[in-house]
């Protein structure tokens, strides 16, 4: 049987989502504690629909995993809807809480069958510093001009290649990545950065973040993205955005 959850986590507390020797993971956090609910009589193993980074948060992180085992299939399958209570037991102080399981068909596969990824990044744009914001959004002092923002970022959406706005460890084959929305929207003092595509490449929507916030800052010209995707030259883009002002959003099946 296939279990599909949603998952919500302070990427704060963990060195991201992929289980590492020596480091404290959301994935392998997670296996143990459904392990736990399963009285270590299933080898749990979890698939996430994206490898989030050290500091990144989830709003709706998707995994999924299977049950072999008679007796639990035969159970679970049965009091699905009190899943999510008992893994959030032996979650407790984690930083991370299930928000929903459900049985899904075997095919199904939170990484491969995704059709649109959804991640959106926060931006604190006032002079002094929130205590309540703080490992929550970028805190970005200097006013940023947001109209040239939005004109900048129109010029992402399509197919591009994105060797600019991708980091020097990124081992993807492909630098090629469509995007299909960026939206940027201000609250008050927050900047809300949301940006959709089917894949992303490594650190992708931070380089992105930082670029349009240089822009902001009048350090760039709007124009001058068509330019850097042009180039493909990394180094001409902006600063890489800190991790704790990305929240990945949600998938579409």
């Amino acid at each position: 049987m296939r279990i599909k959850i949603i998952i919500e986590y302070n990427g704060m507390t963990f060195f991201g989502w992929q289980k590492q020797d020596g480091v404290i993971s959301v994935q392998e956090t997670l296996e143990k504690a459904i392990a736990q609910v399963f009285n270590g009589k299933e080898k749990v193993e979890l698939f996430g629909a994206g490898r989030t980074d050290t500091g990144v948060h989830a709003l709706g992180q998707v995994a999924h995993f299977n049950i072999y085992t008679e007796v639990l299939v035969l159970r679970w399958q049965n009091e699905i809807g009190k899943l999510v209570k008992a893994i959030n037991y032996y979650l407790i102080n984690s930083e991370i809480i299930v928000l929903s399981a459900e049985v899904v068909s075997n095919d199904f596969h939170a990484r491969f069958s995704a059709r649109m990824r959804h991640y959106e990044y926060l931006i604190y744009n006032r002079k002094i510093q929130s205590v309540l914001m703080k490992d929550r959004a970028w805190h970005v002092p200097q006013k940023l001009d947001i109209q040239q923002m939005i004109k900048a970022s129109r010029h992402f959406i399509g197919t591009h290649n994105l060797n600019s706005f991708r980091s020097a460890r990124c081992n993807a084959n492909n630098p090629v990545r469509t995007i299909s929305m960026v939206n940027i929207q201000q609250y008050q003092e927050i900047i809300k950065i949301s940006i959709s595509s089917k894949s992303f490449l490594h650190n992708q929507v931070r380089i992105m973040v930082g670029t349009l916030k240089f822009i902001g800052e009048n350090k760039m010209d709007p124009d001058e993205i068509k330019a850097l995707l042009i180039e493909q030259d990394r180094t001409n883009a902006g600063p890489t955005a800190p991790p704790y002002g990305l929240y990945f959003k949600g998938v579409e099946y």
